[in-house]
C-alpha cells in the first residue's frame, strides 16, 4: 500500500506521458503504480484500509494545500529513475505527520521513508540498471520537469490481489 499526494491532474498527465514515451523509447515495464504521487509512506498490502484512512484523515487535518517545486531528473542507483520535488518546511511537516500517524501499522517494506531519510520524489522508471538509468536520464535532459503546483490530496492506493497496476482506494482533500 501506498500513501501519499497525488500530483494535479495537468502533471500527473505529463507524468503518465514520460511514461508512455520510456516505454516506447526503451521497451522498459510501465511504472507499477499508475496514479503519480509522491510516497509519504509505503506499507504491507495487509494493512486494514479503512484504519490507515482513519489515521490519515486525522493527520491531513491540520495541513492546507502543499506547494510544491520540481526540476531534474534522480537516480537511486540499481533501481529507479525519478523527478526531484523540493523539500519545503510545509511538504516535510505533512511527510512527518503521515508517518507519525501510520507509526503503529508496522514496519515499512523499504527503510527510506523515515522522516530524517526521506526524498520526496515522483517516480518515473523502476526496476532498471545502472546502465540503463543513464541512457534514460540523458534522454530526460530534454524534457522541462521545472514545475509548481500544490498538493491538494492525499491518495491511498494498493496492488490488488488480481492485478499487476495498483489501484486507487481513496483521496484525502488537504
Amino acid at each position: 500500500m501506498i500513501v501519499g499526494p497525488a500530483l494535479p491532474e495537468t502533471y500527473s498527465e505529463r507524468i503518465e506521458s514520460v511514461w508512455d514515451d520510456l516505454v516506447a523509447e526503451f521497451g522498459i515495464e510501465r511504472y507499477v503504480n499508475p496514479y503519480p504521487h509522491v510516497t509519504l509512506s509505503p506499507l504491507a498490502d495487509d494493512v486494514d484500509v479503512d484504519r490507515v484512512e482513519t489515521a490519515v484523515r486525522d493527520a491531513c487535518r491540520s495541513h492546507d494545500p502543499v506547494p510544491v517545486r520540481t526540476d531534474g531528473v534522480g537516480v537511486f542507483p540499481q533501481t529507479a529513475v525519478w523527478l526531484p520535488v523540493a523539500r519545503s518546511p510545509e511538504l516535510a511537516a505533512l511527510h512527518r505527520d503521515v508517518v507519525d500517524a501510520l507509526a503503529g501499522f508496522g514496519e515499512p517494506p523499504v527503510p527510506f521513508y523515515e522522516p530524517e531519510r526521506w526524498f520526496p520524489h515522483v517516480g518515473l522508471a523502476l526496476g532498471i540498471d545502472d546502465e540503463l538509468a543513464g541512457e534514460i536520464v540523458t534522454y530526460l535532459l530534454e524534457y522541462d520537469f521545472q514545475w509548481a503546483f500544490e498538493f491538494e490530496t492525499i491518495a491511498i492506493t494498493r496492488p490488488p490481489a488480481d492485478a499487476d497496476e495498483h489501484e486507487l482506494v481513496t483521496e484525502i482533500e488537504l
